[in-house]
Formats: C-alpha cells, structure tokens, sequence
C-alpha cells in the first residue's frame, strides 16, 4: 500500500513537472517565442513587477528592440509590435481580455469599451457611431453651436481674463476642462453639461477626485461622487427630452448623444434584437467613459503640443500665418467691442481647420510620440484546430493574452527616425515612406474596438489649437515632470504644465 502511495505522488509530482516546467518551458507552441525574461515561461512575476512599478512600456520597447515584433512575456501572455500583428490580432477580431472589467465597468453595468464579446459591442455602437462619424461631426449643426457657445462665451473671455493677470495658466488643468465641457456638451447638451472653464473650484476638487476614482475597484466606486455626478447629467437630459419645448429648443441643448443612445436602447428592448438593458445605468455607464476618456486623453494631448511649441517660436510665428489664411480666422474679439465683438462670432468650419497640413503635422507628431494611452490593449488569441500565426509563430493556442501598445510602435526607429525627437515635419513625407508610418501610427488603435470618439478629439484639438495661436505666442514658466507617466491614460508625471500667453 505505502508502494503504491509513492508511485502515485511520484506520477503527481511528474505531471506538476511536466504541466508547469518541461511543457511551457520545452514543449509549449510559445517556447519558441523569445522569453522576456528568463523566468517568463513558468511564472509571470516579473512583468507582474513591471505593471506595478510603472515601468512597463519603456521595458518592453527595450525587450522588443533586442528580440523583435514578437515577445513572450509570461507563460500565457505575449507583447507584440509590429504593423503587421496590428492587423492579425486587432483588424482580425480578437476578443478582449477580461483585464478591462475591473478599471472601466460603471454603475456595475459594462460599456462599449468593457464588453468583451464582439456582438454586444456593435449592437451598442451601431446606435452612436455615426455621431462620431468625420463626415457627421464637421457638418454638425449641434457640434457648430457647441463650438461656437463654448468658445465665445467661455473660452476667449477667460483667456482675457488670464491676459489682464500675469498670462500664466496650468494649461493641463484647463485643456481637461475645455474636453470636459465639448464632450459633456455634445452628449447632454450645454444646459446639462459641465462648466468646468468658468467653475475652477468645482473643477479643481473633481480631478482630485477622479485621481482616486480610477485606481478603484467597481465596488469601491459604485455610488460614489463621479457616478453621482454623470448619473445627473443623464437624469437631466432625460428630463430636459421629456420636455415639450425640447423639440424646438436651441440648438446647443440638445443631448446628441445620450438623446440617441438612450433611444435606441428602448427600441432594442421591444424588438427581436439582442438583449441589452433599457435602463438609465446602461446609458450612464456608456456616458461615463466618454467622459473619462474625452476629457483626460484630449486634455494631456493638448499640454504636450502646447509644451513643445512654447519651446519653438518660430514653429509658432508659422502656425499662426497658416491659421490666418483660414476664412474667417479665428481671431479674438476684444471683449468690449460691443456690435463688433457679436459680429466676430464666427468660427472657421471644421473642413477648412482640417485641411490645414502644418496643424495636422504637429498634432499628428503630438500623438506618435505623447499618445495619451500608450500602454498596452490586451486581447485573447481564438481557439481553432490550428491555432493561430503571428509575425510566423504558428500554433499560438487560444486564450493567450496578446497585446501591443503604442509606445512601442511609435518609437521604431526603422519607421519614425529618432523617435524620441517631436519632428512635426517628418509627417509632411509621403509616398510609401508615409503610408508606412500611418500603418504604424496608432493613437487611436485599429479595428472595430478602435477609438469611437477619435473624430471628435481631433476636431475640438484642432479647434482649441487654432484658436489659441492665432491670437497667442506661448512660453514655458514651469515645465519640469513632463516625462509621461507609465499609466493606461498617461500624463505628466509632474501633473501640471505653467505657460505664459502673451497676446498677438
């Protein structure tokens, strides 16, 4: 008896060994993957430490210079980097992680960017996609008059009052406050939106607030301040759709995009469509990523191509003459010019601003080398007979987490010489040179799970550039802790960003 008790903890023993060493090690389709580390193919430890000490991304740009596109990082989990496995994993349809449950569920109710099936996502998008379409944002009435109200009754005014004071401004604080008002204004409408560019106290408090927010877990934030907060933006737009005289009221108060979602949320529920629950929790926990994405990541975009243009004043003195050329540009009316400032009120339209090639250079070098998510988007290799190839590693089982992230992919000096340098004019290169750094460029990911809003963040930034230097020079006052956190939404380490502005 005691013989056949060691011969069956022996066979034990040999298939614990041979489960967790020889096969992941020997034997496993990833062991042909280089190891990132040597213990990665039998514990994921090491970039378990990585994660935790935010250092990441810098390290895996590291691995994959030495070893390649691909790059094994734990026994179930590979970083990859290349054009060409963007469009394997993300344009092929992977499915997501279960990794975004924890950071991005609200209200305990999944959103677009926490559902991990395919189908549910483009049921919900579907309702809100053309929304955010290019050719629906620039011909926009609603957008128009939310541009128009927000820049010359908020924006410009306060920009006179920081004229009148010194000219000093944390132009991070403020550029989260400008997104923050666009976004909630185009979802709820500008009578249920936030003021966050006159309410500085307010503001101040919820950014503090949100720091704690985002390491939460769901059940530490549920019901707490940001919740509450969204959650009555969605109650006053449903009331404010409720409403009779909403059907003919202005323009700017229209909630665009909770109006439509919330709508075709109860038209999904009485037809044969699947099944996705018509309560206020589902449109809110949709409204609160916007919210959370469109203010943070627009905001940090907008710090860093002020910072590197308040460096380069000549690039300045040249993005202020193509900005003239626009018809009307958009200058600033002096604030007590009566008639004339009213008759000022005219914004240059989103496809002229656009057309600019100088702006869409630096914007577009803003976002390879600061994109405001760099981090990586994990995703699941499918299961099928054959497994999957990626980069020619064949028979990659399913249910392996694979991922690539931005950082990386900007930062290959093949593609983007000296890619640590901000070089707005490298984008003015075209050909088969040009088409290869846009396959690599992705800021705003690919595929069906890419950026909804991404349209929308390039025209209010566009908008918010063109704005500023056309009537404003910039120079650094403080500019120390830019360096860019190791986070998924990555700022300044340093958390603010002091300019100077200095009228024209």
């Amino acid at each position: 008896m005691a013989s056949l008790t060691i011969i069956g903890v022996s066979l034990l023993l040999l298939l614990l060994l041979y489960k967790y060493f020889l096969f992941p090690i020997f034997f496993s389709p990833l062991s042909k993957i280089p190891n990132a580390h040597f213990s990665a193919s039998i514990l994921p430890l090491w970039i378990w430490s990585e994660r935790r000490n935010s250092t990441a991304v810098r390290t895996l740009l590291a691995l994959h210079e030495k070893h390649g596109p691909v790059v094994r990082l734990a026994p179930n989990e590979i970083s990859v980097n290349s054009a060409e496995a963007l469009r394997t994993v993300y344009i092929g349809g992977f499915e997501k992680h279960r990794w975004y449950l924890d950071p991005f569920v609200n209200y305990g109710t999944p959103n677009m960017f926490t559902m991990l099936g395919h189908k549910p996502h483009s049921v919900q998008k579907r309702m809100v996609s053309n929304l955010y379409s290019k050719s629906h944002l620039q011909s926009s009435i609603d957008l128009q008059a939310i541009s128009d109200c927000l820049f010359f009754d908020r924006f410009l005014p306060i920009m006179h009052e920081v004229d009148k004071h010194g000219g000093e401004m944390d132009v991070l604080e403020f550029m989260q406050a400008v997104s923050m008002d666009f976004t909630s204004a185009y979802l709820f409408g500008l009578s249920n939106g936030t003021d966050f560019m006159n309410d500085a106290a307010y503001r101040r408090h919820w950014l503090e607030e949100f720091k704690t927010f985002k390491v939460r877990l769901p059940q530490e934030r549920a019901g707490g301040e940001i919740e509450r907060w969204c959650l009555s933006m969605c109650e006053a737009a449903e009331r404010f759709m409720n409403l009779e005289k909403a059907r003919d009221g202005p323009l700017e108060t229209q909630p665009v995009v909770y109006g439509r979602l919330a709508q075709s949320l109860r038209e999904a529920a009485q037809s044969d469509a699947p099944s996705l629950k018509p309560t206020m929790m589902t449109a809110a926990s949709e409204m609160l990523d916007h919210l959370v994405a469109g203010h943070e990541t627009s905001g940090i975009a907008l710090t860093y191509l002020m910072h590197e243009l308040s460096q380069r004043p000549d690039l300045q003195d040249r993005l202020r003459r193509e900005l003239l050329t626009l018809s009307p540009p958009p200058l600033n009316p002096a604030p007590n010019d009566g008639a004339n400032a009213n008759a000022g009120r005219c914004l240059p339209s989103p496809r002229s601003i656009d057309a600019l090639p100088l702006l869409n250079n630096i914007l577009q070098e803003t976002l390879r080398l600061y994109a405001p998510a760099p981090a990586q988007q994990p995703r699941l290799t499918p299961f099928s007979p054959n497994g999957t190839a990626i980069e020619g590693y064949g028979k990659i089982p399913g249910g392996v987490r694979v991922s690539a992230n931005p950082y990386c992919l900007h930062r290959n000096a093949a593609v983007f010489p000296a890619p640590e340098k901000w070089v707005p004019e490298r984008w003015d290169v075209g050909g088969e040179r040009g088409e290869e750094m846009r396959r690599w460029f992705w800021a705003f990911g690919s595929g069906g799970r890419m950026c909804l809003g991404s349209h929308f963040a390039l025209q209010e930034m566009k908008l918010v550039v063109a704005a500023v230097y056309t009537n404003w020079t910039t120079e650094i006052v403080h500019g120390g802790g830019m360096e860019q956190a190791d986070t998924f939404i990555s700022g300044p380490v340093g958390e603010k960003c002091v300019l100077r502005f200095k009228r024209v």
